[in-house]
């Protein structure tokens, strides 16, 4: 479970522009009228580059420090330094912001209804078991119905997309995908036999597709998504398979790395300061409350 979760978020760090930091690709509209599937951009290369070295904590002048007190736990010190309390910043004046009027906001609110059923957007979470690299079952929601269909295609080389588009619905990507073998039963170390449960897989299309074997196969909603991935990688076959033997490239440099530089216990300075306390509430008004119907 470490490792797939290792390798998922190497994946995405690899595979989605904006958790590398870079500008996300322009989308670039269809004519009107198309139906020929879009194409996926050009492979990024991917190198793995080591961390850079943690800078040193910038050191505080001793006048700035109140207290320090230090304790070894796990290998490491971790030091607790009382710092002097910082100047509050001057109070700015806030902009007083217009209130909208009730036919603004209706206004405003048909506005966005009439944009989403023009261009709906919905979260695909789809959660995939790779058999042999040769079918994979799929698994998704839409709505309150469950689906599942198998694929010709290993999903494998598809974690790369982030989105898609289905004519003016665009579906978010967010897919788990594992691997699964049907090799004959095997024994472990530990005299443990492992057999491997595979379902039965359908008869599926000789060219790029699928076959839906759970859910209502006529909600256009619901498999539109499934569809246009299919179309994208017919489309793009080569470029997805490249692509993904880069990232198997990538994934294997960073765990070599990690195994050869394993993490090492730092020592830890966590610095703080106290805040101004809130101001206190009228004791003249709680002594009386206190002392009402008391005798001196």
């Amino acid at each position: 479970m470490k490792q797939f979760l290792f390798r998922f978020v190497l994946t995405c760090a690899a595979c989605c522009p904006l958790l590398r930091g870079e500008d996300p690709p322009s989308a670039q509209a269809a004519p009107a009228g198309t139906t020929t599937p879009e194409t996926v951009e050009p492979i990024t290369t991917l190198e793995f580059l080591p961390p850079a070295p943690k800078q040193p904590i910038p050191a505080v002048p001793e006048s700035e420090i109140i207290q320090r007190f230090s304790m070894a736990e796990g290998g490491r010190t971790v030091t607790m330094e009382e710092l002097v309390p910082l100047e509050e910043p001057p109070i700015v004046e806030q902009v007083t912001v217009p209130m909208l009027t009730p036919e603004e906001i209706a206004a405003r609110h048909a506005e966005w209804l009439e944009e989403s059923r023009a261009h709906p957007v919905f979260t695909l979470g789809l959660s995939g078991t790779v058999y042999d690299h040769e079918a994979t079952l799929l698994r998704w929601t839409h709505g309150e119905e469950e689906y599942e269909a198998w694929s010709n295609i290993d999903f494998n080389v598809m974690r790369s997309m982030c989105s898609v588009e289905a004519g003016n619905t665009t579906y978010l990507l967010f897919m788990m995908i594992g691997d699964e073998s049907s090799t004959p039963p095997r024994k472990t170390k530990s005299g443990i036999v492992i057999t491997p449960k595979v379902p039965a897989i359908p008869p599926l299309p000789k060219d790029t597709g699928f076959v839906v074997v759970k859910g209502n196969q006529q909600n256009e909603e619901a498999i539109g998504g499934i569809r246009k991935l299919h179309e994208l990688y017919a489309a793009d076959r080569e470029q997805f398979i490249a692509a993904y033997q880069q990232r198997l490239r990538y994934e294997a440099a960073a765990l070599a790395w990690e195994k050869e530089h394993p993490p090492q216990p730092e020592n830890v300075t966590i610095r703080w300061w106290r805040g101004k306390r809130a101001p206190q509430q009228n004791t003249d008004r709680l002594s009386d409350i206190r002392t009402e119907g008391c005798t001196p």
